[in-house]
Formats: C-alpha cells, structure tokens, sequence
C-alpha cells in the first residue's frame, strides 16, 4: 500500500513538472499519454500483486519470506527509477521515463514470482 502512495506522489510531482513549454494541445496530449502509461503502470502492479498473492496461497508457509521479498523488491524498484531517471528530472520526459522503468520493473518482478516453485 506504501508503494502505491509513492506513485501517486512520483507521478502528481512528474505531471505537475511536465507542463514546460507546450502549447495548450501538446500539453494536453501529453497528459493524455502520460495518464495511459500511468494505467498500465497500474495494471502491472495489479498484476504483479496477484503473482504474489498466488504465491502466498500455494506457499503458504513461506507468506513472510514472501511478503518480505515483494516489500524489499518495492523499496528497491521505487530507487531504482529515481536513480535511473535522474537526467531527466524536471523535464517533459520524466513522467514518461519513470513509468517505463516501473512498468518494466513490475513486469519482471511478476515473472519472478509467476516462476516460484509452488
């Protein structure tokens, strides 16, 4: 749930960034763009939540080691993208750079998870 407030925190702080020297239309045309990848960011996570929560159910006696894993990959996935798009903070590619490395991110934790032995 922390993570998920981290997002919504990267991204507000990213789109508010994002609105530099467009016109009225690219402006709105980024935010479009910006608010689908922020979609899919969010369904990744979704996603990856489920792996993990099918995880716990077949693994029942391993749920912290589990649950400790996905909190400590979180942690890590949230510096990872700050250190990664750092060149571009504070300018119109930012929001977009971010979601990628978490939509990335995401994915492959999911298919870490997805690939546990039951």
């Amino acid at each position: 749930m922390k993570i998920k407030y981290i997002l919504f925190a990267l991204f507000a702080s990213y789109s508010a960034a994002s609105v530099a020297a467009f016109s009225e239309e690219e402006n709105s045309q980024l935010a479009g763009i910006n608010e689908k990848r922020s979609g899919e960011v969010k369904a990744a996570l979704d996603k990856l939540n489920k792996s993990v929560d099918a995880q716990v159910d077949n693994n029942p006696e391993r749920k912290h080691l589990i649950l400790a894993l996905k909190k400590s990959w979180g942690d890590m996935i949230v510096k990872k993208c700050q250190l990664e798009t750092i060149d571009s903070k504070g300018t119109d590619a930012e929001t977009a750079e971010v979601s990628n490395c978490l939509l990335k991110s995401y994915q492959e934790e999911m298919k870490y998870f997805d690939a546990m032995l039951p």
